[in-house]
Order: structure tokens, then C-alpha cells, then sequence
């Protein structure tokens, strides 16, 4: 047996104290294709970040193992927020139990764990945190090559290569490489990280064998009574049906005020209701602050947007676009386009994006009255039109707008039958909208761009030269047709901020 409080024998080439075993993990999990992390379920995942954090406190001295208890050598706090909620609780209980016990007891303290572990990571410029709960490494900031003796590679790849140095070569684990190789083990995600065969995985059940914490780990994970009731929850209650007359009477409903309808909803019903409209299948509606900020966090696990979007898609003619990606298709999409949505492309072109604002608001008189969201969205893209598209959109936007709404409202929100966008005034708008495509594919032809600075039209473009199977022509007509609904988008935020501003006397004169 390894004991876990064995000095480290750290071989020369690995970095001191670098990370924790918490971090260690994290990256471990990491999968840099998709974008995100290994999924593991939910209570195998809760009993290795709380054994990873027993086990680091037992190299840093403060407890101890054996084969009946864990006990509590020095209760001096760390000052890592990952390990002294953890010290504090072995250390207020007067009775002894073994690691297993603790590892069960602790588990709910792992979501805690997973978020400052990120958080201490991205603040180390270790990892770089991207919208949508996307996590990429920051190579250029993180290299081997602060380490003693270098290599190449990123902080994954040393991790990752200590793991196969010991899976493969049989190199002898000093104690820390054994925790890591159970935990990967318990997380079942070494057959995604290498290849496997009988005899890496009856080396992997040797090494793993070899420590206390990572056997009451496993333990944990396979017999616990405890796993099947944190893993469901134990109360649930019947989903609230929103009455026909808030849906007739609701006065954003009928202003087309989609937003303030949903929000509306949820603070009378709670964040999950059933609205069952006339003539139309029943629909249950995430909705609310709460609601955005779990699927912000955790969608990934339990929504996907392919089905969603599908419909939407077709009245483009495309089989996909960005919105009804999932995992790594999603995340490589966003990766391609990332530079031309940056800060610093905004900056190299910022002089050219408040001269259009300020030829735009040119057109103000003064005194003159207009509705914040007819004034702001034409503003905004007054400026987003030429940075995104190098053209000029304000002749059609509105009509743009006002088609992608209704496509958004039959299609995605499903509030409005099919026939909708076979009205008149719907072909009407769906032919400037394919007007808008045509303008802007005119203005990106070889002569037309030389010389010109690049814009997002033109990534677009070379995603598609590059790998017509994932991004086929057929499928620009998406980005091309809505790519201008920042400037809604954007203008609506613009309008909450100067909502804001004057409503708070004390902001507006600060700004």
C-alpha cells in the first residue's frame, strides 16, 4: 500500500505544488475537441472531487488514513477554498470514520468545488472561460516551459502524459499519480483519454489498488445505499397549466412583447409552467432568471437545440446552423468565428464605427419624440452593419427584423400556426431578407474585398472554402439572413442601460 501521506518524490521534470489534485482532475476531464469537460455521472464525479480533496489534504499533512479512519493530524486552515470547508467539517466531528464515510458525507460539496476549481484556474490564465460555459486551455499563457525541464505541450498534455507514462510504460507512480489515476479511473473516462486494452486496464485496477483514499473512492461510487436518492430528486410536484385567460388577456401577448410575456408567466406561475395554446400541441416553458442561469450552467446536460431549431433551419433552407449545434460541432463553429467577434477587431475599426454612429444620429432633430426601440435598434445597426457585413442594411432592417421575429415566433416559439409565413406580407419580408443575403455576398467578391479589412462575412466564407462539408453553402443563408439581429439585440440592451441610467439619478450624473 501507498500511504497518502508519503513525502513526494516528484521526478525532476514536474512542476512543485503547480496544482492541487481538484485542479488536477479538472483538466484531466478536459476535453479540448469539444470544448468542455468528460461527462461523468453525477455521484461517481461527487465522490472523486471530494476524494481528490481528501487526498491533497493528506499530502499537505493536515490528515491521515489507515484502513479503519481517517484521522485529523492538524485542523490549521490552508487557505484554499477547495480544502478548508472540507478540514472544517472532519474537524468539528469528535468521532472518528474512514475515508469512505467522508467521501459519502462531503459529496454535496463537489458543485462548490467544480466552480472555484474553474474559477481559480481561469484567474491563473490556465484556462480561458468562453460564453455558453465553453473552456478552452490558454496555451500562450500556459506552457511547459515553466516548468524545470520543458516540454512542449500544454498543461493537459502533462497531466495526461504522466498518466500514459504510467498506464503503458510501467513507470513506477509516486503517490499523487496513483490518486490521479483512480479518480480518472472512477470518473470511467481513461478509454476516451487511450486506447485500451486488457492489459492498460489491469495495470489501471493495479494502480489504483495501490492507495487507501482511492479504494474508499471506489468503494464509494460502486456500493453506496446513498447514490440512488442523490441522484434523483426526492420530492417533485406537478407542473402548473397556465389558464386560458392569461394567455387572452395578457397585455404583452397582445403588444407582441414576447420577453415581458414569458417573464410575465413566470412570476405568476413559477419557472416551469404548461401552456397549452388553442389549436396547438402543449408546451412546457422554462422561464425566468433562475431558469436562465441553470441552463446557462448546466443546458449542456440535459437540453439540446437540434430538434428545437429544426424548423427554423428550414424556412431558411439550411440543415443547420450555428443555434442547432450541440458539443463539439457547436464549439468548433464558435472557435472558427471567435476572431471576428473580438474586442481587438472592434478596436482596429472603432474610429469607422463612431463616425456611422454619428452620421446616423445626424439624422435626430432636436425635440423630436421616438420610442426607445425604434430609435435604438437602427442606431446600433447603423454601426454593426458595415463592422459585420461591410455593407449598409438600414433600408431593409426593418423589414429583416420583423421576418426573423415571425420565423422565431411559428417556428422556435411555435405561439403562431404554420400558415403565418404564407401571408402576404410574409413572402414580402422573406424576399428582402434573401435581398440582405444577395447584398452582402455581392460586396465580398475577391475585387470588392481587396485591401478592405476583414469582417465576419468573410470568416464565414473561409470556413466554408475550408470544410464545405460542415459549413455547405446551403447552410450560409442562416448566418447571412440573421447575423444582423445584433442590432436588436443589441439595441434592446442599450435601452434597458439607458432605462437604468435615468431612472437612478445618481448613475446619470456619474455618467
Amino acid at each position: 500500500m501507498v500511504s497518502p501521506t508519503v513525502d513526494r518524490d516528484r521526478s525532476p521534470d514536474l512542476p512543485n505544488q503547480e496544482f492541487t489534485l481538484p485542479e488536477e482532475l479538472i483538466l484531466t476531464l478536459l476535453n479540448e475537441e469539444s470544448g468542455y469537460f468528460h461527462q461523468v455521472p453525477g455521484w461517481n464525479m461527487h465522490c472523486a472531487l471530494v476524494g481528490a480533496a481528501i487526498a491533497e489534504l493528506s499530502f499537505i499533512g493536515r490528515i491521515d488514513t489507515d484502513m479503519e479512519s481517517l484521522i485529523l493530524l492538524d485542523a490549521t486552515k490552508t487557505g484554499n477554498p477547495n480544502l478548508d470547508p472540507i478540514l472544517r467539517e472532519i474537524a468539528a466531528e469528535p468521532q472518528q470514520h474512514n475515508a469512505r464515510y467522508w467521501i459519502e458525507r462531503l459529496a454535496p460539496l463537489a458543485e462548490t468545488i467544480v466552480e472555484q476549481t474553474l474559477d481559480r484556474l481561469t484567474e491563473r490564465g490556465i484556462l480561458r472561460h468562453h460564453p455558453g460555459e465553453f473552456w478552452t486551455l490558454a496555451p500562450s499563457h500556459w506552457q511547459l516551459d515553466e516548468f524545470v525541464n520543458a516540454r512542449e505541450g500544454t498543461a493537459v498534455d502533462f497531466v495526461k502524459a504522466r498518466l500514459s507514462r504510467i498506464i503503458f510504460k510501467h513507470e513506477i507512480p509516486d503517490p499523487r499519480d496513483v490518486v490521479i489515476v483512480c479518480l480518472a479511473d472512477t470518473c470511467d473516462v481513461l478509454r476516451f483519454i487511450f486506447e485500451l486494452d486488457e492489459a492498460a486496464e489491469e495495470r489501471i485496477r493495479f494502480v489504483s489498488g495501490m492507495d487507501l483514499i482511492g479504494q474508499a473512492i471506489a468503494a464509494a461510487v460502486s456500493d453506496s445505499i446513498a447514490a440512488p436518492v442523490l441522484r434523483h430528486a426526492p420530492l417533485t410536484k406537478q407542473i402548473p397549466r397556465v389558464p386560458l385567460r392569461d394567455l387572452v388577456f395578457n397585455r404583452h401577448l397582445r403588444a407582441g412583447r414576447m420577453p415581458a410575456f414569458f417573464a410575465s408567466l413566470a412570476e405568476k406561475h413559477g419557472p416551469v409552467f404548461e401552456l397549452r395554446p388553442p389549436l396547438r400541441e402543449p408546451l412546457i416553458v422554462l422561464a425566468g432568471l433562475e431558469v436562465n442561469r441553470w441552463a446557462h450552467r448546466e443546458g449542456r446536460m440535459h437540453l439540446r437545440s437540434q430538434d428545437y431549431f429544426s424548423s427554423v433551419n428550414e424556412v431558411y433552407g439550411s440543415a443547420r446552423s450555428i443555434h442547432s449545434m450541440d458539443g463539439a460541432d457547436h464549439f468548433r463553429y464558435r472557435k472558427a468565428m471567435q476572431p471576428a467577434y473580438s474586442r481587438e477587431t472592434l478596436v482596429r475599426r472603432l474610429d469607422e464605427t463612431l463616425d456611422n454612429a454619428r452620421t446616423h444620429m445626424a439624422t435626430w432633430s432636436v425635440g423630436d419624440s421616438i420610442p426607445a426601440q425604434r430609435m435604438l435598434r437602427p442606431l446600433l445597426n447603423a454601426q454593426v452593419s458595415p463592422l459585420l457585413t461591410s455593407t449598409h442594411t438600414q433600408d431593409l432592417i426593418d423589414n429583416v427584423l420583423k421576418h426573423k421575429m415571425r420565423v422565431l415566433n411559428v417556428g422556435l416559439v411555435k405561439l403562431l400556426p404554420k400558415f403565418m409565413l404564407r401571408t402576404p406580407t410574409a413572402r414580402r419580408r422573406a424576399r428582402v431578407t434573401d435581398q440582405l443575403t444577395e447584398r452582402i455576398l455581392r460586396a465580398h467578391t475577391p475585387a470588392q474585398r481587396a485591401g478592405q479589412p476583414r469582417d465576419v462575412v468573410d470568416d464565414y466564407l473561409s470556413l466554408h472554402a475550408s470544410d464545405p462539408q460542415f459549413l455547405p453553402e446551403t447552410d450560409l443563408g442562416v448566418p447571412m439572413g440573421t447575423m444582423l439581429m445584433a442590432s436588436m439585440y443589441m439595441g434592446d440592451q442599450l435601452g434597458f442601460a439607458l432605462y437604468w441610467m435615468v431612472a437612478n439619478p445618481d448613475l446619470h450624473d456619474r455618467v
